[in-house]
């Protein structure tokens, strides 16, 4: 006799992020959730007693990680800038999820209400603003509710709009904005560009494209799985890992082969995991052949780039397909 299969409320939800992460909350249904989970129907409301429950379950998890992404977007520098580029980030990587955050069927009396109900962390990005820009809590909250309105429409045109922006391109339209704005509060005062900070405590001053990279596409939930079990990827998964390439930097495999036409399908693949800090040791497993294998393969992805390569273009470029030592980070 079969064994049951044992369906907890966190598998249930786990599968139902899964279902929304690939093709949205109208495709959350009883049968597509239950297939996914490979139990009946009967499973899943005595768990959460209706699709609404489960609705609702989906609802509260996507908060919580969009709360916990725009929380770690203050360890940037400057901590107000990062906060701004987690919440993009967000809306860039998981595209469905951002949708949830957003809805909203209740109607808001200003603008100010919908970004205190939807986004938060007022206070310790007025805080954070105040510090990094020396500006008095009044203009600090202004700019606060202005710069999100930005963030806010970039990402809309991004999820909606279907324009592929990279974090790169975004975190540039958002640093001009801001700037922008500052330059307005400060009117009248010669020294403009003192008010706006160039460098800061982190080792790279201000917000650069490999920081913000390395910390935001850490938190895509494919890669943290990845990281921390590695193990061989599957086609379905390749399309995740070049969508998040894509987004982070200014390079895309279309690209990379026609700057690099000697370049294979596996030499953008051993790139992409370089670039997304995988380790020889990682990319041997989730490639699925030995880590000898992969630093040869590095060391030839290197020679052909190498000889297509100009010299403005080879610094950014090898960083990522130079050969490493097994176990360490590229």
């Amino acid at each position: 006799m079969a064994r049951p299969i044992s369906v907890t409320r966190e598998k249930i939800l786990t599968a139902a992020i899964d279902v929304v992460r690939k093709d949205g909350a109208s495709s959350l249904t009883a049968r597509s959730l239950a297939s996914a989970l490979g139990c009946g129907a009967n499973a899943i409301f005595s768990a959460y007693g209706s699709m609404e429950g489960i609705l609702e379950a989906v609802r509260a998890e996507a908060r919580r990680l969009f709360s916990e992404r725009i929380s770690e977007g203050f360890s940037l520098n400057p901590p107000f800038k990062g906060f701004g580029l987690a919440l993009l980030w967000f809306a860039m990587d998981e595209p469905q999820l951002y949708r949830i955050v957003m809805e909203e069927k209740a109607s808001m009396a200003s603008i100010e209400d919908y970004i205190d109900t939807h986004i938060g962390f007022k206070e310790e990005s007025v805080a954070a603003i105040e510090q990094s820009f020396c500006l008095q809590a009044e203009d600090a909250e202004m700019l606060y509710y202005q710069m999100v309105i930005v963030a806010l429409g970039i990402a809309h045109i991004c999820v909606e709009g279907g324009v592929p922006l990279s974090i790169t391109q975004a975190s540039e339209i958002f640093g001009k904005n801001m700037r922008a704005f500052l330059m307005v509060i400060h009117a009248g005062v010669d020294a403009r560009e003192s008010f706006i900070p160039q460098k800061g405590p982190g080792p790279e001053g201000d917000v650069d494209s490999y920081l913000l990279m390395h910390t935001l596409t850490s938190q895509n939930h494919l890669l943290q799985e990845l990281h921390a079990e590695p193990r061989y990827i599957q086609d379905d998964e390749w399309a995740e890992l070049e969508r998040v390439f894509r987004n982070s930097c200014s390079l895309t495999p279309e690209s990379l082969r026609e700057k690099h036409p000697r370049l294979t399908r596996g030499d953008i693949r051993i790139f992409i995991l370089s670039y997304l800090h995988f380790a020889v040791a990682e990319q041997a497993l989730l490639l699925g052949i030995s880590p000898a294998s992969v630093t040869k393969a590095r060391q030839r992805l290197k020679s052909k780039i190498d000889e297509s390569t100009n010299a403005d273009q080879k610094s950014w470029v090898l960083k990522y397909s130079s050969p490493a030592e097994s176990g360490s980070s590229p």
